[in-house]
């Protein structure tokens, strides 16, 4: 067992990330990153081409497949990561309490994503109705009020609590992350965070890195018409 540095949320052009599946993974190697979770927005694809080129090339990363899943509860649309040993097939649900279930059966972790920012679809104070094994405390996209909201939810609930990037760009992995205590393999990952054997880094976007990533979007959006 060993000191991972974890990053268990981040996009790619898979859904709405600016970078690639490769450029992505060598800027998590960059930045020291042990394990890595692409978690694409209603999708696996992310995942499933980072696990073939994390083996064409030979990195040295651990991959939990992930999907930021766009689910519903009492009307209410909300963002859950879904973080996987392997992959999980498709067919996921949409209704947040069956999806909770789905994920338990494929020994897969259900996060409530940003759970308090309701700018991004977080779950809000319906978190605390819901079955979760984990809750994403610290989103370094999410304004910190909401993040310490978020924090002392995991500490009233019990719940372990991990850090993530939330990263749409290579540059922004890792700016918060975890560090875990585990055997590093998707399963042993999965295992820590629901032992609560995770310490939380935080980190936020910059006023000037936020700047450049809506001007990046614009270009890229501006390129397609």
């Amino acid at each position: 067992m060993r000191a991972l540095k974890a990053d268990l949320h981040v996009h790619t052009t898979y859904s709405d990330g600016l970078d690639p599946v490769e450029v992505v993974l060598e800027a998590a190697l960059e930045k020291g990153l042990d394990v890595i979770a692409i978690t694409d927005h209603n999708t696996f694809k992310g995942s499933l081409a980072a696990s073939k080129v994390i083996k064409e090339k030979g990195l040295d990363l651990v991959l939990v497949y992930g999907n930021e899943v766009r689910a519903s509860y009492l009307g209410k649309l909300m963002d859950v990561l879904v973080l996987c040993p392997e992959y999980p097939g498709e067919g996921w649900p949409r209704d947040a309490l069956t999806l909770y279930d789905w994920a338990e059966k494929r020994g897969c972790l259900y996060v409530p994503a940003h759970p308090f920012d309701s700018r991004r679809y977080g779950c809000g104070e319906l978190l605390y109705d819901l079955e979760v094994h984990a809750i994403e405390v610290w989103n370094a996209r999410a304004p910190r009020s909401l993040n310490e909201e978020a924090l002392r939810a995991a500490e009233l609930l019990g719940k372990p609590g991990i850090a993530n990037s939330d990263a749409h760009e290579a540059e922004q992995v890792a700016l918060a992350h975890s560090v875990l205590e585990a055997e590093p393999t998707p399963e042993g990952v999965l295992e820590a965070i629901l032992k609560g054997r995770v310490r939380v880094v935080k980190g936020s976007v910059s006023t000037m890195g936020y700047l450049k990533y809506v001007k990046r979007k614009l270009l890229n959006k501006r390129r397609r018409y």
